[in-house]
């Protein structure tokens, strides 16, 4: 009995900094990133040599679903759902924060299902629109998968709504666990379902993962007193400013979904196989981003909001100049090794005997050029929070439509005049990415002067300095390994590589950052000191 109340105490244990929530949620999201290279090493291994354009379906499947949750559930939930949820907490208004995520809950679920009505009766045309490259098998295939993940995607609704209030409560430790538990029924499905069942096995196994991704979090949701009714209420406290401030920012998300759409749609016009390996590379470089800048930005977003609640605006300030001086910290030189280390790191995450060695290359080559989005979208991903604390939903939107507007304009081009292939599909990503977070920053900057640029400026280009520096230490303790010293036809030897360089190169971006007593470096030793992964 003991160690369940101890169990549960963990589970609902609030983190008081940003820091220690960050640094919990980094640890999660790195298991769930291990689980998740797994499950897409089984699933490559099962299905790319033999059934190639069965794995396009998979991966194009997802698109619609993904892309209805995102505009109304991630617009609802990060931009104007927490930070107003936050404020009703910290002011002691409980039942006004119950019956606002009581409506917000009960209206989000029937404008959702309303949609996935339509969506399911019209799936195959919709599908026909989006993969013109798929051949009529693929084409019915997608169709039978898009209606079940719709289903897939009203668990999700409930859980992230659940993940949200959670968080608001500086809880982080079970919805970080969610994702792994997804990843988990996924890779078991590939085991023992797709064997039979092919590739509706996985797409069932996905379904069955985001039911767990919802049903861990219940209780915790449930303990905090939100219990989910009915009760779609427009009058309810909050609601209509939530409703106001989503609507830019689902507007901002549907412009990311139509370029993740558009640049779909002109991989299925290449050949078999590259939408799979596009999506390959697309995990690898958003891995990062996720575990650093989303960390970051899910831990931020509710100190933050509380600060603007509390008009401590001079401490807002520091607050996000520190967040983003830290998040600099840690993207600059994991950018660095993903791309020295493209090949190694490809090969370690889906270098099966299955998969092929030119398919190896062909996603270590479009991985290159992707790069830059590990950097970008990690600030990105503090910045738009930064707003959003702010109650500031349009100015993100407007950048995103620049953002989208440059991405589809060179997509197409390329696309259509030249034969880069999944290089400049990668190329117009990176372009888009890059135009955002700089339009993010120098607008942030003038409308509300929330940023200490001498600071980020100086201690930026010493990051950077030291990030160059690691980037030539760690080609040449691969190139030695490699060639001198391990036979890399081993997949262990690999990791040696990999693990050493990489090792090597960190260790001296920290060394020349503590010469330079980088304050970045001070944070993160005092981190490790005193063991405060979860404070």
């Amino acid at each position: 009995m003991q160690a369940v109340t101890k169990l549960k105490n963990i589970a609902t244990r609030s983190q008081s900094t940003i820091g220690g929530a960050a640094l919990l949620l980094v640890i999660t999201f790195g298991v769930s990133a291990v689980l998740g290279f797994f499950r897409s090493r089984l699933l490559y291994a099962q299905f790319f040599a033999c059934c190639a354009k069965d794995l396009d379906v998979y991966n194009a499947a997802f698109r619609i679903p993904d892309m209805l949750f995102n505009l109304l559930v991630s617009g609802a939930l990060t931009s104007s759902f927490i930070p107003i949820f936050s404020n009703y907490i910290h002011q002691k208004k409980i039942k006004e924060a119950r019956e606002l995520a009581s409506s917000l809950f009960s209206l989000l679920l029937l404008v959702f299902i309303a949609i996935t009505i339509v969506v399911f009766i019209f799936a195959k045309p919709i599908s026909q629109l989006i993969t013109p490259g798929f051949d009529d098998s693929q084409i019915q295939l997608l169709t039978n998968a898009t209606r079940v993940l719709l289903l897939a995607q009203i668990f999700f609704l409930a859980s992230n709504f659940l993940t949200g209030i959670i968080q608001t409560h500086e809880i982080f430790l079970v919805p970080a666990l969610a994702p792994m538990l997804y990843n988990l029924s996924i890779i078991v499905s590939i085991i023992f379902l797709a064997p039979t069942l092919g590739i509706q096995g996985v797409i069932i196994g996905a379904t069955i993962g985001a039911l767990l991704h919802f049903l861990i979090q219940l209780p915790v949701a449930i303990k905090l007193g939100f219990k989910p009714r009915w009760s779609p209420n427009l009058n309810a406290p909050g609601i209509k400013k939530v409703l106001g401030l989503m609507l830019p920012r689902s507007m901002s998300l549907g412009l990311g979904e139509i370029e993740s759409t558009v640049v779909m749609f002109w991989a299925t016009t290449l050949s078999s196989g590259s939408l799979s390996l596009f999506r390959l590379a697309l995990q690898l470089v958003y891995l990062p981003s996720r575990i650093f800048g989303v960390s970051l930005g899910q831990a931020s977003l509710p100190t933050l909001s509380k600060l603007i609640g509390e008009n401590n605006f001079e401490k807002f300030k520091q607050t996000i100049t520190n967040t983003l001086l830290q998040t600099i910290f840690l993207a600059l030189p994991i950018s660095v090794i993903c791309l020295v280390n493209r090949i190694p790191i490809v090969r370690l995450a889906y270098g099966s005997k299955e998969f092929p060695w030119s398919a190896t290359l062909d996603t270590a080559q479009t991985m290159a050029f992707l790069v830059p989005t590990i950097f970008a979208q990690a600030i990105i991903q503090i910045i738009n929070r930064a707003f959003y604390a702010l109650h500031d939903t349009k100015t993100p939107l407007y950048i995103a439509l620049v953002s989208l507007i440059a991405t589809m304009i060179s997509t197409t081009y390329i696309a259509k005049y030249t034969n880069l292939g999944l290089i400049g599909l990668s190329l117009s990503i990176s372009l888009g990415s890059v135009i955002q977070l700089l339009g993010l920053m120098v607008l942030f900057q003038l409308l509300y002067k929330g940023l200490d640029l001498a600071r980020i400026i100086i201690n930026s280009a010493k990051l950077l300095l030291a990030s160059v520096v690691m980037g030539f230490s760690v080609w040449g303790a691969m190139r030695s390994l490699d060639i001198y010293i391990l036979d890399t036809t081993k997949t262990i030897n690999v990791l040696f590589v990999f693990a050493g360089s990489s090792v090597l190169g960190l260790a001296l971006y920290l060394l020349l950052l503590i010469l330079v007593k980088s304050p970045e470096t001070n944070w993160l030793l005092d981190k490790i000191k005193k063991h405060r992964f979860i404070a």
